[in-house]
């Protein structure tokens, strides 16, 4: 049987982009950057090369990624316009149904965070147990220098892309369906015709 690494790897360079382009949160441009370093050894391999090209990419464009997450159980969460994978991950937390006290909580650290540092608080939710374990990790966060959280969150960005690319393409992952599926789910396809 084929393997979803397999299906990847041999994919035409469009439907590639369509199967890597979940794994980094609404920025296309990382998977441009990264597709033609096919084939990769592993789920471990794709996941380093999308972490080498963001951080190749200087601190401009990083910032550009960054400002493309969602907050956690912000609007776009209350409005339905997160991913499928940021969905999912806020959604094991409890995010996506907060109490009204954890929900204010969270509300005014996001404006606080934003405030200093100009972008969403990004976290790897994988790897969080629980809301009382984030909410700690975000207020520890918070009070970081400007340097150490860029670096922090580029840290973050990569475990979420380890954890995607290993379900997505790891051992056991079924393999993606192809050609026109994935084509007509591609975002730049979702615009122009709405399925």
């Amino acid at each position: 049987m084929t393997s979803a690494l397999d299906t990847l790897n041999s994919a035409s360079r469009e439907t590639a982009l369509a199967l890597i382009e979940p794994l980094v949160e609404r920025s296309p441009w990382v998977v441009e950057l990264t597709v033609d370093s096919r084939p990769f050894a592993d789920d471990a391999a794709l996941a380093a090369a999308l972490a080498e090209t963001i951080l190749a990419a200087g601190p401009e464009r990083q910032r550009v990624l960054f400002a493309a997450h969602p907050e956690l159980a912000g609007e776009e969460a209350a409005e339905g316009r997160m991913t499928d994978a940021s969905t999912g991950e806020q959604a094991r937390l409890g995010l996506l149904s907060l109490s009204a006290g954890d929900a204010a909580r969270l509300r005014a650290l996001n404006a606080a965070y934003r405030a200093r540092f100009s972008h969403p608080f990004i976290i790897a939710l994988h790897r969080v147990p629980d809301l009382e374990t984030l909410l700690a990790t975000f207020e520890r966060r918070l009070a970081a220098p400007a340097p150490e959280e860029h670096a922090a969150t580029l840290e973050e960005i990569a475990s979420v892309i380890r954890s995607r690319a290993a379900r997505a393409f790891g051992p056991g992952a079924k393999p993606p369906r192809t050609s026109l599926a994935a084509t007509l789910e591609h975002s730049a396809m979702k615009a122009i015709l709405p399925l």
